[in-house]
């Protein structure tokens, strides 16, 4: 991935602050609200919208760090520049958008409530080429919309990563469940990756 050469961004006083407090990854758990609070903060100077995720194994082993615009795609090209950018820093990667998880595995706590993702289904649109989503919502009422499509745009994002979920879908639709979604021909989000993968490649053939 590069950065739109028309964006420019000022990453380096970011790496450098990172550089800078490596050593303070060592010691995480001594300091860990001050460290996040200080990370998210400088991110931030390059870009409000920006969010991370920080993976650091404990012993030997890769930390990562995840440089995310959140799902909002005025963002992108500060999370590329940052990636261009990035350090080669032993015993660290940097990784650009958050990434698909596999959701046959758990389930998401979103609130008070527990979201599988095998409870929810899906129907592709495709149209001029490009795909729109159809996201058919178990138990989707006004009452609940808010907290029902907070956990439905989560289990989106596992299912398609970020970047595609907000860049290769030219609309997201959010239905009620029918009582017979199979009926309709619906198919289970977690046959979402791969379905979509293969009309993408599809539509755009190498």
């Amino acid at each position: 991935m590069t950065t739109d050469p028309e964006s420019t961004y000022d990453v380096l006083p970011f790496w450098f602050w990172f550089e800078n407090n490596l050593h303070r990854f060592k010691q995480f758990e001594d300091q860990r609200e001050t460290l996040m609070q200080d990370l998210g903060e400088q991110l931030q100077e390059v870009d409000e919208g920006l969010v991370f995720e920080l993976s650091l194994p404990r012993g030997k082993g890769t930390s990562e760090l995840i440089i995310s615009a959140d799902g909002i795609p005025e963002t992108f090209p500060a999370v590329l520049a940052l990636i261009d950018q990035a350090p080669d820093l032993p015993g660290w990667t940097f990784t650009p958008f958050r990434q698909r998880e596999d959701l046959s595995q758990g389930s998401l706590q979103f609130g008070n409530r527990e979201f599988s993702a095998s409870d929810f289904y899906f129907w592709l649109h495709q149209e001029d080429g490009d795909i729109g989503l159809f996201m058919f919502v178990p138990g989707l009422t006004k009452k609940n919309w808010d907290e029902m499509i907070g956990g439905a745009f989560i289990l989106l994002d596992m299912a398609l990563g970020e970047y595609d979920a907000t860049m290769n879908l030219s609309f997201i639709k959010f239905r009620p469940l029918p009582d017979n979604p199979k009926a309709k021909k619906l198919l289970p989000l977690t046959r979402l990756p791969r379905a979509f993968d293969t009309l993408f490649r599809a539509l755009n053939p190498e």
